[in-house]
């Protein structure tokens, strides 16, 4: 069996001083959590087709159900995420299946760290809000690359008030937000009055980069 795939750690993260993020990941990760109960979603899967391989690069991976599926399609995989208790479970079961050397780990606080330009054809992020990472992941994709992007929207506050409006989507953002790419698929499911299921409440997209497209011209998101 090939040996665990080796976490790297960028400097956002300090060891010696983990973040309020790491420290809450770290915590529910080693308690069990399993964040989409580890499945990946039926609204991806039917989209797999769109999906042909490359280097890919899994951003707010957790433990890693996003990237092990990837990895399965044949993808290079980067995964990043701040919790190292999730990389951790995500190494040993890319060991495990026999995936250890096409999987590249990388512990960073999101916040600030940023994937080089032009470096993937998939960039796919899911259940982690952060607008102002967008650009920087847009600028990651390679000519014809593909961004798939899936989140929560407020509706999901009818089910979890506790929950911060600031991290759900609005209606309708996703296609603002990514507007001068190519649209290969969209989805917002709305929750119905009768509903309790937080996939009624998600919004997700798949858009391509056309070659002629230029970052610097969609900043704003």
């Amino acid at each position: 069996m090939p040996p665990l795939p080796p976490i790297l750690r960028h400097p956002s993260v300090n060891p010696d001083q983990p973040s309020t993020a790491q420290l809450r990941w770290d915590s529910r990760y080693q308690q069990g959590c399993t964040p989409g109960h580890d499945k990946v979603s039926a609204w991806l899967l039917a989209h797999e087709h769109l999906l042909t391989g490359g280097r890919a690069l899994d951003v707010a991976c957790g433990k890693g159900r996003h990237s092990l599926w990837l990895l399965r399609l044949g993808y290079e995989v980067d995964a990043v995420d701040i919790s190292a208790a999730g990389l951790q479970v995500l190494a040993q079961q890319a060991q495990e299946r026999g995936f250890a050397e096409r999987l590249r780990l990388t512990q960073a606080d999101l916040r600030t760290w940023r994937p080089a330009a032009k470096s993937y054809d998939l960039v796919l992020m899911t259940r982690y809000l952060n607008r102002s990472l967008w650009p920087a992941l847009i600028a990651a994709l390679k000519p014809e690359g593909l961004l798939v992007y899936r989140s929560f929207h407020t509706d999901l506050h009818r089910l979890r008030p506790d929950f911060q409006l600031d991290h759900m989507l609005q209606p309708g953002e996703l296609l603002l937000a990514f507007s001068g790419l190519e649209m290969l698929a969209y989805e917002e499911r709305r929750l119905s009055a009768d509903s309790s299921d937080s996939e009624d409440c998600t919004a997700s997209i798949i858009v391509r980069r056309p070659p002629s497209f230029n970052p610097e011209n969609h900043r704003e998101v």
